[in-house]
């Protein structure tokens, strides 16, 4: 009896050592996994920030014609005053008249008006094309909204009227240079629903407002085509386009929505063929949120 029992002790001593070589090599298996896990969910992090910064470059170089026109015109009116200033200064000898003194500072103040249009226009595309850190803090939609539209101008001008009406809602939390890489996309999307020559018969809108507590919705609605029924449940889809080879790649509405995802917020649409699209950005207010960030 008494061998038996030691018998029984040994094969039990033998189990459970075999038992905890087993829990151990699990384990050990189990961390390396977890490990390796981690390293393919930093290149994927890694690989989804490099294709939300290509896109916006591309966004950038297709409006690189529209940017420089939108930059040649003050440039323009910068030259003209100033070749005026140096005519008139080389021309008048000794003090000038009051006359002449209201017309050089007026050709001054001109000049100075659009040497602050083309900071300005550079600031934002300065903005737009830094390779950013996703830091996310309070961010003005107002400002945002005043950034894309100037960047997207030359393609909205020639067919639409542009309204906005962002003022006085509390800022969101987000990051400054992907909500203007979203709101550019739709900008642009917008104006090439609509076709060119009938500037007063359509409209690009952008209204923000309060639409629950603790959030904000930011419409971008247009009076263009439409969308078809077959291709609005498609439109968020991966490389989907109905644009031309060599138009779109068909990312830019997928990585908008990976984008105000990524920010806690939801991206939605609702369109009627020949009566225009509207997109909802529904974004939290930065006022209910801990987190500390910077301005955007």
């Amino acid at each position: 009896m008494a061998a038996e029992l030691r018998d029984l002790m040994l094969d039990k001593q033998r189990y459970n050592t075999r038992l905890e070589e087993t829990v151990r090599s699990r384990t050990a298996e189990l961390a390396s996994a977890n490990i390796q896990l981690g390293e393919s969910l930093q290149q994927l992090r890694e690989t989804q920030d490099q294709l939300l910064f290509a896109d916006r470059l591309a966004t950038v170089g297709r409006l690189a014609a529209g940017v420089g026109h939108e930059i040649n015109n003050p440039l323009a009116y910068i030259l003209s005053n100033l070749r005026y200033l140096q005519e008139e200064l080389e021309r008048t000898e000794g003090a000038p008249s009051q006359e002449e003194r209201q017309e050089l500072l007026s050709a001054i103040s001109e000049a100075h008006a659009g040497a602050e249009h083309v900071r300005l226009i550079v600031q934002d595309l300065k903005v737009l094309s830094r390779q950013d850190d996703a830091t996310l803090g309070p961010v003005e939609l107002a400002r945002v909204v005043r950034g894309a539209a100037k960047m997207a101008a030359h393609e909205i001008r020639p067919r639409a009227r542009f309204v906005a009406d962002c003022e006085g809602v509390p800022p969101v939390l987000g990051n400054g240079a992907r909500l203007g890489q979203v709101l550019l996309n739709l900008l642009i999307n917008a104006a090439h629903a609509i076709e060119p020559g009938h500037v007063e018969r359509n409209e690009i809108r952008v209204v923000a407002r309060e639409s629950a507590p603790g959030r904000v919705t930011m419409e971008v609605s247009d009076t263009g085509m439409g969308i078809p029924p077959e291709n609005l449940s498609r439109i968020f889809e991966p490389f989907f386009t109905t644009k031309p080879v060599g138009v779109g790649t068909g990312l830019g509405l997928s990585v908008c929505r990976s984008i105000i995802t990524a920010l806690s917020g939801e991206l939605t649409v609702e369109s009627e063929q020949g009566k225009g699209t509207t997109f909802r950005i529904t974004l939290p207010i930065a006022e209910e949120f801990d987190s500390p960030g910077q301005p955007a």
